[in-house]
């Protein structure tokens, strides 16, 4: 009952905090049957929530073992339909405990249930996929051979392609795959269970690669962005893609990311210049006070009267909205990201404390 309302409030919650949030593909989720969830991980504890709310089924969750120190927590968290998991790095004296953790998942997917894990087992803010851990692979092959692969378990891929996921207001993009079936590792598993589930690790992390913006460096990740302020508004009205349609948004952004990656390999010097080139180029509005956004609509505009005049009408009218809006959010959504700065130095949390403190002071 507790994990239900829950549930419910922050799917109201989540509506509220996002601008938008679009699912690809939500229909290719198996309502019934064991279901193994991967996600990516860009967002500590938000990006459980984002998952739990959009899918129509109750999800388990896989958690740090860490969080289950107090007597107080070992008896709230399982109430959240959490189920610890032990980390090495966190201490490497309970990972025997993985054992217990193991046999809860064999039973859950016996029961018909569903699983999430995030298979990068760390939560970073970038857009880039971290290496994937065999464990996921490891529960479902395990349970599917308790059961002579007689279970059907499902794994099914999600990808959070967040705006920016510890910012109020933002968009969100839900990507997802069709689902493997782990029984199609039947005749490997049984010949090499090693093998069987570094082969399916590799395929699901094929499977996550398709479905979020990977990039391999900072650096590249800095010019695709440039790219994208400067070209991207162009190519979608080229093609015809609304600012709403953020499945096609998600296939540019890929297409930019891999003929940047093409044009590093045979022109590594032409992708330095331009990369230069982009970052002068935006230090310069910076330092002027101006966004790229502000060149571009001084383009589309003929006269400098009437753009001024509509801008001029557009305070006027627009100050009460604003006046409104900016009371209706301040408590529930600014104060909260002010005091999330505060209580932690990590940004992944950051945009989920201002989400559930939110729902609670609003």
């Amino acid at each position: 009952m507790l994990y239900n309302l829950l549930r419910l409030l922050m799917r109201i919650t989540s509506s509220i905090f996002f601008k938008s949030i679009t699912i690809r593909n939500k229909e290719l989720v198996p309502e019934s049957g064991p279901l193994m969830v991967l996600a990516n991980h860009p967002s500590t504890f938000m990006d459980p929530i984002v998952i739990a709310t959009i899918l129509n089924r109750k999800v388990y969750f896989l958690a740090k073992g860490e969080l289950f120190k107090s007597k107080f927590t070992k008896w709230l968290l399982p109430k959240f339909n959490m189920i610890p998991v032990y980390r090495k790095q966190d201490d490497p004296s309970l990972m025997n405990k993985n054992e217990e953790t193991f046999i809860k998942c064999y039973e859950h997917l016996e029961n018909g249930g569903a699983i999430l894990m995030f298979p990068e087992g760390i939560s970073i803010t970038e857009r880039k996929l971290k290496p994937i851990k065999t464990g996921a692979a490891r529960i479902v092959l395990g349970a599917e051979a308790r059961n002579n692969f007689k279970l059907n378990t499902k794994i099914i891929h999600i990808g959070l392609n967040y705006e920016n996921p510890h910012k109020f207001n933002r968009h969100l993009f839900v990507n997802i795959n069709p689902a493997i079936n782990a029984s199609n590792y039947k005749e490997e598993y049984s010949k090499d269970s090693f093998k069987a589930a570094q082969d399916l690790t590799d395929e699901i992390t094929k499977e996550l690669e398709k479905l979020v913006i990977d990039i391999e460096d900072k650096h590249t990740d800095e010019l695709v962005k440039n790219i994208e302020v400067l070209y991207k508004y162009k190519v979608s009205k080229d093609l015809g893609i609304s600012e709403d349609d953020k499945s096609r948004d998600f296939i540019i952004t890929k297409n930019i990311v891999e003929t940047v990656n093409y044009y590093k390999v045979i022109e590594p010097k032409r992708v330095e210049s331009m990369k230069n080139r982009l970052a002068i180029y935006f230090e310069n509005l910076k330092k002027s006070g101006l966004s790229d956004g502000d060149i571009l609509n001084n383009q589309k505009n003929d006269s400098f009267l009437l753009s001024n005049l509509k801008a001029l009408l557009t305070i006027i009218i627009g100050f009460p909205f604003y006046v409104y809006g900016l009371i209706n959010n301040f408590l529930p959504f600014e104060i909260q990201a002010f005091l999330a700065g505060k209580i932690t130095k990590s940004i992944e949390f950051r945009g989920a404390i201002g989400m559930v403190g939110g729902m609670f002071t609003f």
